[in-house]
């Protein structure tokens, strides 16, 4: 498939492993088949057991997340959203190529698809899913940090309006990773629309705390052009493509 040029100082930063990939849930969805919209119907389905009446169709997927919890309670939340993620499908070429290029992986899918990229090829990664993992943080390793939990470890997993709204303060270790993270080293970010209102805040708290990013951030996908302008004014660098093309093609460029 034809995309946008990569530029050449996105490569030079991946080559040196000066670079931050910032994955979302669209790099994995083309493997696990699995959306936001799959896993409120899967939620709302059990709180219409109990709840005939219950509307699930004017519900968003943290509706429904917050209502489970106040019928029932968040360890039952957790456990059905974990058993709704398949753990037993291959990475794709894309999670592939991510491993092998990138030293620093940020994401907020739950899946273990990096994991098992990273074991295929042999990398290892020093994982954070949790906020107790961030004092072993060390930038001089290669990080995968889970900032949104992982579903091997159900209790991690950030679903609710009281995860979202709390994080700063549940999840300070975390966003101090991400923010060593981001400051001065480009950032790539892939399967985001980055109209995400947790993700906007995040970013936007790592922002006020570091400042702006000295380097321009790339974003991979299909943007139209008043939201290119919009990225652009936030020097973020619009690349038209898929995951699947852009990042097997990045890591061929970067190592080699």
């Amino acid at each position: 498939m034809t995309f946008s040029p990569i530029p050449s100082a996105l490569v030079e930063a991946v080559r040196h492993q000066d670079a931050v990939l910032f994955a979302g849930a669209g790099l994995s969805f083309g493997v696990l088949g699995v959306s936001g919209g799959t896993l409120r119907d899967a939620i709302g389905a059990k709180i219409v057991n109990d709840y005939p009446s219950y509307d699930l169709s004017t519900r968003a997927f943290e509706d429904v997340c917050d209502e489970y919890v106040a019928i029932n309670d968040r360890t039952g939340l957790v456990d059905q959203l974990a058993a709704a993620i398949p753990t037993n499908v291959a990475p794709s070429d894309a999670h592939l190529a991510a491993v092998k290029a990138f030293g620093y992986i940020v994401t907020t899918n739950w899946d273990l698809l990096f994991e098992d990229a990273a074991k295929q090829i042999g990398q290892r990664y020093h994982i954070i899913s949790a906020e107790a993992d961030a004092p072993a943080f060390h930038i001089d390793q290669h990080n995968l940090l889970k900032i949104h939990g992982s579903v091997d470890h159900p209790l991690s997993l950030i679903a609710t309006t009281d995860d979202y709204e709390g994080y700063a303060d549940t999840h300070a270790g975390i966003l101090n990773c991400v923010s060593e993270l981001l400051s001065g080293r480009t950032v790539l970010f892939v399967g985001y629309n980055l109209r995400d209102e947790h993700i906007r805040r995040l970013l936007s708290a790592i922002r006020r705390k570091r400042g702006s990013w000295a380097r321009k951030a790339y974003a991979v996908g299909f943007y139209d052009e008043v939201r290119t302008k919009l990225l652009a004014s936030r020097d973020i660098e619009a690349i038209t493509a898929t995951a699947d093309d852009f990042l097997p093609e990045l890591a061929r460029k970067a190592l080699t």
